[in-house]
């Protein structure tokens, strides 16, 4: 009995919600008893995109076609490998490479080169087919709009869309219920200044689930697009905005279900209304807009604050402290308590008042760098790490950087006169591994070697010391959460008592690493961690 993998794909959640992979598996299933075949492994990329290769479980089959596990591997038809041909050729190809058998049960794959043409021209001309379904819907769509009639079946809150009865046209219906809610609000912004952490508060307290229940709290971004949806004063629009890519991924490099996952508004002028039953009145929504102005210019958060340790502060439960400020006042906050509002966090640490922190901890680095005693210590322990390794002289160095250079050169010319067939193959292998060895020659010689630095005089750090101390004590704010972010590695704040710092004085050398490409030249970083209480 064969041995065969089976792969099926949807595309959109609404065809995954419909259970439409689970067809395909069905009629997959019912081939493979008839033709006495046995299905080893499912690869079912649900709700993925078919204009793109990255698919979790694609890559799976790909990778497991290297295994063996299967003779070969069964799909309903070729869009369920990509919407492209291109993309399409380029899996067929690769898993015939692998001798991996590949069965389509709609249309089978031609097994001659003419046939493969053929098949390859009517992929074009299906592509250009969809591609003219597409414009001819989205102009369909356009006219409708046009005609002020509702365009696609999904609702906003506080309605229930009610789908199209012979000649009935679909439209939205009140959801009292919802509509209820909607009205409290608004209310609450309108009429009490309520803000918009506030009115989530109010919503998770009266438990009143978010649209689609997907949460158990509503999040801002679901209150503030309430808060400026024109269709509950009785306008919705259509061809609002457009799909785009995202110019920020928070997903970098990992697998993405659509390439276009980011929104952009269109121009108003560009926007379709189309009238829509009213829950609210103008004024009300008008009220309520200026109050949200109202709170966003005089909200004490919008006073900002420069942390001068964000992102080096974390919490006794570990998390990270994050800056939050409040009535006047600044503090770092555990980032449980802050992102998972209004649910109750787990951490039971206060915040840290921000400026009595960055004061503390920079009136501690101050006095440790006016400190002549310290930094001598700093230094002598520095010095003999330094005494480790082999120290060369700058002529020297330049010595082996010319050297490699016209290694470089003379690699190009060999390169060169082979690519005009002016030597043999075994010729240009010999000249350039004779190059090869000398390169690694050089590099053997000035590997783990420091520039010849003139010994440090410890006589000369008081008067540094006080020279530091007085250019410190002159920095702006800028340079002043520059300077501590480079000397502090990290800061735990359990209790409000005491501050655990973890930091460094960097000392900065001119010592270099030979290496094959001039231009990657590194320098080595002499760091010495110390841990102090604040």
């Amino acid at each position: 009995m064969k041995r065969l993998a089976a792969y099926c794909r949807v595309s959109t959640d609404r065809q995954k919600d419909e259970q439409t992979i689970d067809v395909q598996k069905t009629f997959i299933s019912e081939w493979a008893s008839k033709n006495d075949v046995i299905i080893v492994e499912w690869y079912l990329d649900d709700g993925w995109s078919g204009e793109m290769l990255a698919r979790p479980d694609l890559d799976r089959l790909r990778d497991d076609a290297k295994k063996e596990l299967w003779e070969g591997v069964v799909f309903l038809d070729r869009d369920r490998l990509a919407r492209k041909l291109s993309l399409q050729e380029l899996i067929i190809d690769e898993l015939r490479d692998k001798n991996i058998e590949i069965i389509l049960l709609n249309e089978p794959l031609a097994d001659n080169p003419e046939g493969r043409i053929m098949q390859q021209i009517k992929g074009v001309f299906a592509e250009y087919e969809r591609a003219k379904i597409t414009e001819r819907m989205r102009r369909g769509k356009i006219h409708k709009a046009k005609s002020g009639k509702i365009v696609g079946n999904e609702a906003p809150y506080g309605y229930k869309y009610i789908l199209k009865i012979g000649e009935q046209d679909g439209y939205y219906l009140v959801n009292k219920a919802e509509a209820e809610i909607v009205k409290m609000i608004f209310h609450w912004v309108a009429d009490e200044g309520y803000s918009m952490y506030r009115v989530i508060q109010e919503l998770y307290t009266k438990k009143i689930p978010p649209p689609k229940r997907k949460s158990e709290y509503w999040r801002k971004s679901a209150v503030e697009r309430l808060l400026h949806r024109e269709d509950y004063i009785g306008i919705t629009y259509y061809n609002k905005g457009m799909a785009i890519m995202p110019k920020h991924p928070q997903n970098v490099g990992g697998y993405k279900k659509i390439k276009k996952s980011s929104r952009k508004l269109k121009p108003k002028e560009e926007w379709i209304a189309i009238p829509a039953p009213a829950i609210i009145d103008k004024d009300l929504f008008e009220k309520a807009h200026q109050r949200l102005k109202e709170n966003q210019l005089y909200n004490r958060r919008n006073k900002t604050y420069n942390y001068f340790l964000s992102g080096k502060v974390y919490c006794g439960c570990g998390s990270k402290r994050v800056g939050d400020g409040v009535n006047g006042h600044h503090y770092y906050r555990c980032a449980q308590r802050i992102y998972k509002f209004p649910v109750a966090s787990k951490c039971t640490y206060e915040g840290v008042n921000a400026e009595i922190l960055d004061e503390m901890v920079w009136s501690k680095l101050l006095a440790m760098l006016s400190n002549s005693n310290v930094i001598k210590a700093q230094a002598s322990r520095w010095q003999k790490k330094q005494d480790k390794f082999k120290t060369i002289s700058r002529d020297d160095v330049y010595q082996a950087k010319h050297a490699l250079e016209t290694l470089i050169e003379e690699e190009d010319r060999y390169t060169q006169a082979f690519g005009s067939k002016l030597i043999t193959f075994e010729k240009y292998k010999g000249f350039i591994d004779g190059v090869n060895a000398k390169r690694k020659a050089i590099e053997e010689q000035t590997k783990e070697t420091l520039i010849m630095e003139d010994p440090i005089n410890f006589n000369d750090i008081d008067s540094v010391c006080k020279e530091v101390m007085d250019d410190l004590k002159m920095l702006t704010d800028e340079k002043k959460q520059k300077y501590m972010r480079s000397m502090i590695k990290s800061i735990y704040v359990k209790e409000r008592s005491n501050a655990l710092v973890n930091g460094c004085i960097p000392l900065c050398t001119q010592a270099q690493n030979i290496q094959y490409e001039p231009k990657r030249r590194d320098c080595w970083i002499a760091k010495r961690w110390e841990v102090h209480f604040v």
